[in-house]
């Protein structure tokens, strides 16, 4: 039997006291390192720590031994990445890991910490960023980048496979409060922001197939405004005032109704004089040339021609190659950009001065709600827009209104010989005296 006769020590007894020799079925908390002056292993005090006896110094990390499916596995960290710092902390980790390993929920890379960073959000949100640029518009891609850098700020630290249904409502109290209750967002930047979150996870678990299921998303209220529009009769005196360089554009735009960015792209190749029609297929966004209308599922629209554009489309056709671009800046020979559209339609307001009409209002939103007030259905509407379906259009509905107020403009009680009365009020009779 082995004994120290400097401390008086029966160190085989101490061991077995200490759990040297005791071992503990699955799950060992164990010393990181050894003793810095004699360089022996520390010794386990059972279920209070470990030490060494000569030098009475104390490890400064520890770590989990789990023998979990007839395999050794060590975890240096929990969940959230935070080193066993104390003997304490690794006592905790055991139960919890000896309760999942109970429930069958415990997986080793939830605490492997090289594991762990592969599911933490911002390293899989740059994945799944990156390979979304491509097919988002050039003129969102700004918006979505920081829309995914907020998530990745909030999402910190946090293992996506331990995301649930709470933390998405934190996330949605959090971009309220931030943003929409100061006026930065509004109800349908909210949506949107929360909306990539929701791809992101249905992404984790679709193609990357580490989360079993996505948790449940609220449902956002988004209040679409009523399109601004104008009548006839301002629409033409908004077109009068725009430079006569410019007119070929803003009148094709507010005689078929189209998006900018697809008159922009609109190419020779697309009118079809023949056949009185030209196709919408590609547009423009920002700066880039996609071959492809907006929506994702939109197809070629054919459109009919207005009478009133025909002489300038055949005249240009007939004098173009059938790729040149129908409305080319007369200022650069390339077609319009962005912001040079926008720099004419600013003349105009400005010449008018007139605020809150944008080019898009003046055009694609007086299109269709012109042809609604003059009762033509929501259907033909929707089809000239290149909308998929009446649901999008019917936002529209409200330009019925002005078609209703001629209609009940056509009653009068003036040829009737008829006295209102409310009860209780006595009405003037016209002349300054009350009637009796």
């Amino acid at each position: 039997m082995e004994y120290d006769t400097q401390k008086g020590f029966n160190l085989s007894v101490i061991k077995i006291l200490m759990g040297d020799i005791a071992v503990r079925k699955g799950i060992r908390i164990r010393a990181r390192g050894a003793c810095p002056k004699c360089k022996k292993p520390f010794l386990e005090i059972l279920n209070n720590g470990y030490i060494c006896l000569e030098h009475e110094t104390t490890p400064k990390r520890f770590f989990l031994d789990v023998w979990w499916k007839g395999e050794r596995v060590k975890v240096y960290s929990d969940k959230a990445g935070n080193i066993l710092s104390s003997y304490d902390l690794a006592r905790d980790l055991r139960g919890a890991v000896e309760t999942e390993i109970k429930n069958k929920t415990f997986d080793p890379t939830h605490y492997v910490k090289r594991k762990q960073a592969g599911f933490l959000v911002p390293l899989l949100m740059e994945r799944f960023h990156e390979g979304k640029k491509k097919h988002i518009a050039p003129s969102y891609r700004k918006h979505y980048a920081r829309y995914v850098a907020i998530l990745e700020e909030f999402f910190t630290s946090v293992d996506v496979r331990e995301i649930r249904k709470i933390d998405i409502i934190n996330l949605q109290t959090c971009l309220e409060v931030t943003y929409v209750t100061p006026g930065t967002w509004g109800s349908k930047t909210l949506k949107n922001c929360m909306d990539i979150m929701k791809t992101f996870m249905n992404w984790c678990r679709g193609d990357l197939e580490i989360i079993p299921t996505v948790p449940n998303f609220p449902e956002i209220e988004t209040e679409d405004p009523l399109p601004k529009w104008v009548h006839g009769e301002d629409q033409l005196k908004l077109f009068d005032t725009v430079r006569d360089e410019d007119k070929p554009i803003i009148g094709f735009l507010m005689l078929h109704g189209c998006r900018p960015g697809e008159a922009r792209a609109l190419r020779c190749k697309d009118v079809d004089l023949a056949g009185d029609v030209l196709t919408i297929h590609a547009t423009f966004s920002d700066k880039e040339y996609r071959e492809k209308r907006k929506g994702k599922r939109s197809k070629p629209l054919p459109v009919p021609i207005h009478p009133e554009a025909r002489p300038y489309l055949e005249a240009m056709v007939k004098a173009s190659h059938p790729e040149a671009y129908v409305f080319p800046n007369p200022r650069t020979g390339q077609p319009y950009t962005q912001a040079a559209l926008l720099r004419v339609w600013n003349r105009v307001k400005r010449a008018l001065k007139v605020e809150g009409i944008r080019l898009y209002d003046a055009s694609r939103h007086s299109y269709a709600s012109q042809l609604v007030s003059q009762n033509v259905s929501l259907f033909t509407v929707s089809k000239l827009l290149g909308h998929s379906n009446t649901k999008t259009t019917e936002k529209y509905a409200h330009a019925n209104l002005d078609s209703l107020r001629v209609e009940i403009g056509k009653l009068s009680l003036k040829a009737k010989v008829v006295k209102l009365t409310v009860p209780g009020v006595s009405l003037s009779d016209g002349d300054g005296k009350n009637d009796e």
